[in-house]
């Protein structure tokens, strides 16, 4: 699992049968010191909004948030919104 803050949502018209009612943001990772300058796309099932720092689990990982157990093997899902990262004063914590 890897530290991101969110920057936004992506919104699709057509997306996998197994994604089709969730959310997916797209997340800034975050360095030692701050933001890398790359970018990904997860799917989020805990509603996460923007500028929340957020980790992110990725490959099987990915599938289990989404659906725990073995037979998960048919999400298409690389990326995936596994927990909230809560601090006082965050957004987060506004909510």
């Amino acid at each position: 699992m890897l530290r991101a803050r969110v920057i936004g949502e992506v919104w699709a018209t057509r997306k996998s049968p197994g994604l089709a009612a969730q959310k997916l943001l797209l997340l800034a990772p975050l360095g030692a010191g701050g933001p890398t300058g790359s970018v990904w796309v997860a799917v989020d099932t805990l509603d996460a909004g923007a500028g929340d720092e957020v980790l992110c689990a990725f490959g099987s990982g990915a599938r289990n948030v989404l659906r725990p157990g073995p037979d998960n093997r048919d999400l298409l899902c690389d990326a995936a919104v596994a927990e909230i990262v809560w601090r006082a004063g965050s957004p987060a914590a506004q909510k």
